[in-house]
């Protein structure tokens, strides 16, 4: 499949489309003064203030998608402007048309940016050409923010303090944005920030940016972006601290237990010492406002991956970032203060500095978690060192230890995993490699070492993309503070596809072409082939209006040592398995007051024949309400099914009722048959000041229907209040 691609590539492009350019050199970066003013404007969304008439409007955005670097429909002017205490972002955004012409999903903090319009303000405060921070709203003063590491790890539900406010006409919307020195890490007043503004004008599918670059990396690569002239960060003083004290009070439930009540209180600390270094301190932690994690039917045979939604460890959580993201990290943060069923780990304390220049970066987190019914205490360790080479390249070595302490899950152990990895880029090509070890060793146990790698090389084009794959986990490698979705397997895989926009394609048609994702594994141990997947779509549809469209085909190979059972009632044997499967999905455009995406498949699965659907949909009829929901259903039949049949349903019912972006209200209702489950969930927010929050959290979780293994019904209320204080 790689090699047709190969085969098609030179036609496209050559034919079609503009080549890669590279990022320009730093003195040819497009300029952007900031002006220092005495008086800080009002962030109230109307731009008539003294300081933005002081300041130079700098316009000539150009279109990043759908027709790179051509001028955009609508203008875009921004403005620039600082004091002692923060750098101030203004932005005109022509959208003609008045209350209709603004395409708005929700009110929500850390809102999906491809849902909605948005205008970001991206920055790299190092000047290093990696790191990124990244604040963004959307017309009706929704905020997102984010840190970004290398164009290719978002932390999206990262918090700081900044302040946002925007206003609407008939002509378009204004915004402003106020970002205090003391929310962003940066190397001083020497460094040349570099600076980049990115819109999304959602229901024209429209996105232009003010650095042009390439669409077929993100506005996030910042090489490609402008640079901000005459600018004076104030620096980081010995007293910059942020603390973050919480109550908290708790009732819970469970089965015919009596009612407990648990008050408790804790808090963080985050000191910047130095413009480059940043210290946390957190005690008793608690993450009671956090989103529950969606349920999933795994029919797969590798372990699902749910990703950090906990804000103390989502800081600078790229500078501890190595392997295959979602498949195999020597660390992975949702392993300290949770058990392998999702459920919390008392924190006792935790401590995390780090260190970021324009030439390296250095870290070190140390955490201790209290032992429960299921889990022996523990401590755990981590120290990072990455140093930069030339203008995207980086190399680097980091070292995790964790300490299981003697308990009632039995004796003390060690787990130590060193790791070296690198990343090279140039132009279109991304190499990455990590070369991970583990020992683990107990009193009582024999000592066990096993060693893991992962290899990547992608290219990327506006022809489309193209990556390959490999790695390789031994039998006895360990990484108990990290993620492994599957051990003693060596494997390569690769995914791609064509972007293709010829001149001939009619007006409601912008891109076309096929893609494909591949993989293929074997065992270690004994060298023998364990399975074998292609997807592969013959032609995928974007549409002018950013509807998606494609056919699909699967093919597999599976080879079954032990029997494998993916849901109830549904049980392989040993042995060898060939099977394909054929379908159909499309999705809407996000934005849309009702909007909606779907997906059956039919075929074969193992030994047996299935169907699989899926359909989520969603109403929106004011910015402040949204009603959404997701069924998924899966049916199971013939040699393998110990019935006549076997069936799974996953429901997701979600509403979400917003006064304001500072106050609201999210309930959810899920429903899964195979985890015999069920698990209601009602979330109030509200940021009575800059990221200090009142929330009430009612978690209900009750069994899907009655069986003599059913868990204990569970009722969890949680009223928590964490004020945010900065000297």
């Amino acid at each position: 499949m790689g090699s047709l691609l190969l085969l098609l590539i030179p036609g496209v492009a050559g034919a079609q489309l503009p080549a890669f350019f590279d990022p320009p050199a730093r003195e040819a970066r497009r300029p952007l003064q900031a002006t220092r003013v005495t008086v800080a404007p009002d962030i109230d969304g109307e731009l008539n203030d003294e300081a933005w008439k002081a300041a130079e409007p700098s316009a000539g955005f150009v279109q990043y998608e759908p027709k790179q670097g051509q001028k955009p429909t609508h203008s875009s002017i921004v403005r620039l402007v600082f004091d002692d205490t923060a750098l101030y972002v203004s932005a005109e955004l022509e959208q003609p048309g008045g209350w209709s012409a603004f395409n708005q999903r929700d009110m929500r903090r850390d809102f999906p940016t491809n849902e909605c319009d948005s205008f970001s303000v991206i920055l790299d405060t190092l000047g290093d050409g990696r790191n990124a921070f990244s604040f963004s709203v959307n017309p009706f003063g929704a905020q997102r923010e984010e840190q970004v590491v290398d164009d290719s790890l978002f932390e999206p539900n990262w918090d700081t303090v900044w302040r946002a406010s925007t206003t609407r006409d008939e002509h378009g919307w204004k915004v402003e944005l106020a970002i205090p020195w003391k929310s962003l890490r940066h190397g001083g007043k020497a460094v040349v920030w570099g600076i980049q503004f990115y819109r999304r004008e959602r229901g024209m599918n429209e996105d232009t940016v003010w650095s042009p670059v390439p669409r077929t990396v993100s506005p996030w690569r910042m090489p490609y972006a402008g640079v901000v002239k005459g600018l004076e960060p104030a620096d980081a003083s010995l007293l910059s601290l942020q603390l973050r004290p919480y109550l908290i009070g708790r009732l819970q439930k469970v089965g015919d237990d009596a009612l407990s009540i648990m008050p408790s209180g804790g808090g963080e600390v985050t000191w910047n010492p130095t413009a480059s270094t940043m210290v946390d301190l957190t005690a008793n932690t608690d993450f009671a406002e956090t989103d529950v994690d969606r349920r999933v039917v795994n029919l797969s045979r590798f372990s699902v991956f749910f990703p950090e939604r906990r804000q103390f460890f989502l800081e600078s959580a790229g500078v501890f970032a190595a392997g295959f993201q979602g498949f195999l990290q020597p660390f992975f943060s949702r392993r300290i203060g949770l058990n392998s069923d999702g459920e919390s780990v008392p924190i006792t304390f935790g401590a995390r500095a780090v260190y970021r220049t324009l030439e390296r970066s250095a870290g070190a987190l140390v955490v201790h978690t209290l032992p429960t019914a299921n889990s022996n205490a523990s401590l755990f360790a981590v120290g990072r060192y990455t140093r930069n080479l030339g203008a995207q390249s980086r190399i680097g070595g980091m070292v995790v230890v964790r300490h299981d302490f003697e308990g009632s899950q039995g004796e003390p152990t060690d787990n130590v995993v060193p790791v070296l990895d690198g990343l090279y880029r140039s132009g279109p090509l991304t190499f990455q490699a990590t070369l991970m070890g583990s020992s683990t060793t107990s009193p009582k146990t024999q000592a066990r070492f096993g060693t893991a790698a992962t290899l990547q090389a992608a290219l990327q084009g506006n022809w489309g993309n193209l990556t390959v794959e490999a790695l390789g986990v031994t039998p006895d490698f360990e990484a108990k503070t990290g993620f492994v979705a599957r051990g003693d397997i060596m494997g390569i895989g690769g995914n791609g596809g064509i972007d293709w926009r010829p001149d001939w394609l009619p007006s409601w048609l912008r891109s076309m072409g096929p893609f494909f994702e591949s993989y293929a594994f074997w065992g270690v141990s004994d060298q023998k082939f364990q399975e074998a997947s292609v997807y592969f779509s013959p032609m995928w549809f974007l549409f002018k209006g950013g509807d998606e469209a494609w056919l699909f085909v699967e093919k597999a190979e599976q080879v079954l040592k032990d029997p494998f059972m993916p849901v109830q009632k549904v049980e392989f044997a040993p042995g060898a398995y060939s099977y394909e499967r054929i379908g159909v999905a499309a999705t809407s455009q996000a934005s849309r007051k009702v909007a909606g995406s779907g997906e059956i498949s039919t075929g074969s699965y193992y030994s047996a024949s299935s169907f699989s659907g899926t359909v989520r949909g969603s109403v929106q009829p004011i910015p402040h309400v949204l009603l959404s929901g997701a069924y998924t259903y899966n049916r199971f039949w013939g040699a393998g099914v110990l019935a006549a049949f076997a069936e799974t349903h996953l429901l997701l019912v979600e509403t979400r009722l917003a006064l304001s972006p500072r106050l609201q209200l999210i309930g959810s209702y899920q429903r899964d048959t195979d985890g015999n489950a069920q698990l209601f969930n009602a979330r109030l927010a509200w940021e009575f000041l800059p990221l200090s929050f009142v929330y009430v959290v009612v978690t209900d979780r009750r069994s899907a229907y009655r069986a003599p293994d059913s868990e204990p019904n569970e009722l969890r209320v949680v009223a928590k209040v964490t004020y945010t204080w900065r000297p």
